[in-house]
């Protein structure tokens, strides 16, 4: 089997009337690149890769995955895709493989992934080898422009669903405010729910820490991103000083940067986010290194990819998720257990 064509797509989403927004940035709309490998036997593998802002984002990222990666795809055998990554990686070195490059890579990683599932008939996830068949998924429900009657209603929605735990958005203009959010939301689904909670990068380390330590009292699961994704020292002072656990990885690149962060002890969650990791072979590479530490490791976001990845990771502890609703909503919970895909490659 071998690529015979690749198809890219990307549209963009109406602004939100009320867009949602964390201590960091305003989720406006922005959009999705659909990517499609066709194989010369007809099987297709696809990706898509979304953007919760920047209008201007699908199009660049398509026209890059269609003008720099996509020529270097064409004729290659899809179950070559670790020797595959590597020459794009290359390709990429003169601009910076860092940054939307790596958004490009790794939908690229996804849709080889699917396409070699739908080639062998199975889930990636036991291709891979599975630790599991299910694992705890949280609700990310609090955003931080909800009032506290707005906050304490979604998170007992996402309870009364079926989720063992919520996270909620902090970095509030003041500790005070901080604290009523946390304060409604443990009142609201009581103490046998798992509540996490995320700074959005909005804070510096005096202020982490000073919050971090208010936030011991209400039994927090973690402190997410409370500082810069990259100040390294000053997580490791954090990781070290606070008593809530430090969790970080939505916004690290690549296994070389993980690496720095388990070996130096500066968090106690890693959180890999599947766009700027670097995709599942990057990603299961991550997993392995926080095994290899004894760090938790929890996805930053949901779909089948996440949920597949976190299967095959050996300490792996919570799947991130929002509401389901329709139909045919994903992810299945059983018992506030998210259950692993089912369908080949990345099919629910």
């Amino acid at each position: 089997m071998r690529i015979h064509r690749v198809e890219t797509k990307f549209k963009n989403r109406p602004h939100a009337r009320q867009p949602i927004r964390d201590a960091l940035q305003t989720l406006t709309g922005g959009g999705e690149v659909t990517l499609e490998l066709i194989a010369d036997d007809g099987l297709v593998g696809r990706s898509t890769t979304s953007f919760g802002r920047i209008d201007g984002a699908p199009k660049t990222l398509a026209t890059l995955i269609e003008t720099e990666l996509a020529p270097l795809l064409i004729g290659r055998d899809p179950f070559l895709n670790g020797m595959i990554l590597e020459d794009l990686k290359r390709e990429t070195e003169y601009q910076g493989t860092f940054g939307l490059a790596t958004f490009g890579l790794s939908a690229v990683d996804v849709a080889l992934w699917d396409l070699v599932g739908k080639a062998t008939g199975v889930p990636c996830h036991r291709l891979w080898g599975a630790y599991r068949d299910r694992l705890p998924a949280y609700a990310m429900v609090g955003w931080l422009n909800y009032d506290l009657d707005t906050l304490r209603r979604k998170c007992a929605e996402a309870v009364k669903f079926g989720f063992k735990g919520v996270k909620i958005k902090l970095g509030a203009p003041t500790l005070d405010e901080d604290l009523k959010r946390v304060e409604a939301v443990r009142k609201e689904v009581g103490r046998d729910v798992a509540l996490m909670t995320d700074a959005n990068q909005a804070l510096h380390l005096a202020e982490a820490l000073r919050r971090g330590a208010a936030l011991a009292e209400w039994d927090v699961a973690w402190f997410e991103e409370p500082i810069p994704a990259h100040d390294l020292d000053g997580y490791i002072e954090l990781t070290a000083r606070l008593a809530v656990p430090v969790a970080t990885g939505e916004n690290l690149y690549g296994r070389a940067a993980f690496a720095n962060f388990l070996a130096k002890r500066a968090c106690r969650f890693i959180q890999p986010d599947l766009r700027r990791a670097g995709g599942p072979t990057e990603i299961r590479a991550v997993a392995a290194l926080a095994s290899g530490f004894g760090v938790p490791y929890a996805s930053h976001g949901g779909g089948p990819e996440a949920l597949s990845l976190l299967m095959c990771a050996p300490t792996a502890a919570w799947l991130e998720s929002g509401i389901p609703s329709g139909p045919n909503a994903r992810p299945v919970l059983e018992h506030g257990m998210a259950l692993a895909p089912t369908g080949p490659g990345f099919g629910w």
